[in-house]
């Protein structure tokens, strides 16, 4: 099957120095993939270039057969790619409904937004019991219940999460990665960037270790946990 998200040799910078370097890896329809590394390996980045937030210095990002570096973010969301950030960044004052709304403004997404907001609700029935319920108000499970559903209005093919079990009780987390699976049922691409290592290679379909800006491995969860230069990035031997 081809992949309908491929980053190709993908460079960036923040704040004036250059974080990534080379960075390749690729997503197939209904496949979750991890993104793993210490903090600082590029994870964020990556994503934040892919979603079109960040200019690449070099290197291609393809979705479905067509080259998407360069655009902007609202175009990139029109072809079908949403990103829920690192801290879910939800309107913490406005209703859950009302933050759901918010991620189906694009013209794709309006004229079935009443139909993808049930369907939201039928995937996370908490947020159907809270609909008027403040985003602030409700616990961090729900809140990443939450960011998920907001970008699934969005009706995308590909979605980008940055560290969604930051913070999380690993009780909680494991639900999370219970829902990523989920939502890959339906067809949806998911890429998982996270600092855990054994958790997140277990939930996941493959993996990419990342450190210093570079892809170090790539493979399946068994073979990447067996890998002596996998093992040294964590444990700094």
């Amino acid at each position: 099957m081809a992949a309908v998200l491929d980053v190709r040799a993908l460079e960036a910078a923040r704040g004036g120095q250059q974080v990534l370097w080379g960075v390749s890896w690729h997503v197939r329809e209904g496949e979750v993939v991890g993104v793993v590394g210490p903090n600082g390996a590029g994870k964020s980045t990556t994503l934040l270039t892919v979603a079109g937030l960040l200019r690449p210095l070099g290197g291609e990002v393809w979705m479905a057969g067509e080259r998407v570096d360069g655009l902007s973010p609202a175009a990139v969301v029109e072809r079908g790619l949403a990103l829920v950030p690192e801290g879910r960044r939800l309107f913490s004052r406005m209703s859950v409904l009302d933050n759901l709304l918010l991620g189906g403004y694009t013209a794709r997404a309006r004229a079935r937004r009443r139909q993808t907001l049930e369907e939201v609700f039928a995937l996370f029935p908490v947020l159907s019991a809270r609909r008027s319920q403040l985003a602030g108000t409700l616990s961090g499970g729900e809140q990443q219940m939450l960011a998920f559903g907001r970008a699934l209005m969005s009706q995308p093919r590909i979605l980008l999460l940055d560290e969604p079990t930051l913070g999380l009780a690993p009780v909680i987390a494991g639900v999370v990665f219970e829902t990523v699976r989920r939502i890959a049922r339906t067809g949806v691409a998911v890429v998982v960037a996270e600092q855990s290592l054994v958790p997140t290679l277990r939930h996941v379909d493959r993996g990419y270790v990342m450190a210093r800006g570079r892809v170090l491995a790539e493979g399946d969860s068994a073979d990447l946990l067996s890998r002596d230069e996998v093992r040294r990035t964590y444990v700094g031997r």
